[in-house]
């Protein structure tokens, strides 16, 4: 019973992280966009990292962080799998973007564009793959879940947008660039979550995340 516990989570615990690498693939993308602009997390990571003179992938660990620090407070579920999002994705970014650096910079806007809707097309398809072993919601997410449940009369996909304006806006206002590529993340991400859910036969909705206690007491219990 333990060896096969120990093999669940190991398979678990290796879907998620392979998702939280193909994820920072995403991010590196959004980044090589340039001037057309990339998702609003992703904006609001450039402009901290402008301001800061961080990497991408330290701006991204900072904002995690505190993120994480305001879904405690608000007593939000954390797991195993919203700690790692924080480290996993902002080392992988990082290293990603150093690694495709061979590909060529976008010459116009509208090769930017492609760029930026490529990264959103990768991060749609890593998000079914980090949350699918349920080990934890992404940070944001769970910020989405607390706001969502203490505006019960308004819809989650508007809290979702609401949050995510704020993120982009502050990005733009710390110098991050905004363009064709933001608007179009902005307005087709929900379209492409929901392509690669149907893609992978994924329903989020039904996916019941466990959080750290819950997994130490599953092992310990084993």
């Amino acid at each position: 019973m333990k060896m096969k516990l120990a093999k669940e989570y190991l398979r678990r615990f290796a879907v998620m992280c392979l998702g939280l690498v193909v994820y920072g693939l995403g991010n590196a993308f959004g980044v090589l966009a340039g001037s057309a602009g990339t998702n609003a997390w992703g904006t609001l990571n450039i402009g901290v990292s402008k301001l800061l003179g961080f990497s991408y992938g330290t701006a991204s660990l900072v904002i995690g962080l505190a993120i994480i620090v305001i879904d405690l407070i608000g007593s939000g579920k954390i797991g195993f799998g919203s700690i790692l999002n924080i480290f996993i994705i902002s080392v992988i970014s990082d290293t990603w973007i150093r690694l495709i650096r061979f590909l060529p910079p976008p010459g116009n806007m509208l090769a930017g564009v492609g760029y930026s809707l490529i990264a959103q097309v990768i991060i749609a398809f890593a998000t079914v793959l980090y949350m699918s072993p349920a080990l934890g919601a992404g940070p944001r997410d769970t910020l989405m879940i607390l706001v969502g449940k203490k505006l019960p009369n308004i819809p989650i996909g508007v809290v979702k947008f609401g949050i995510e304006v704020f993120a982009l806006a502050a990005g733009v206002l710390l110098g991050a660039p905004f363009g064709l590529g933001t608007v179009l993340s902005m307005a087709l991400q929900a379209s492409f979550f929901q392509f690669a859910c149907r893609i992978c036969c994924f329903e989020p909705r039904r996916v019941k995340h466990e959080d750290v206690l819950d997994t130490i007491r599953r092992i310990r219990g084993s």
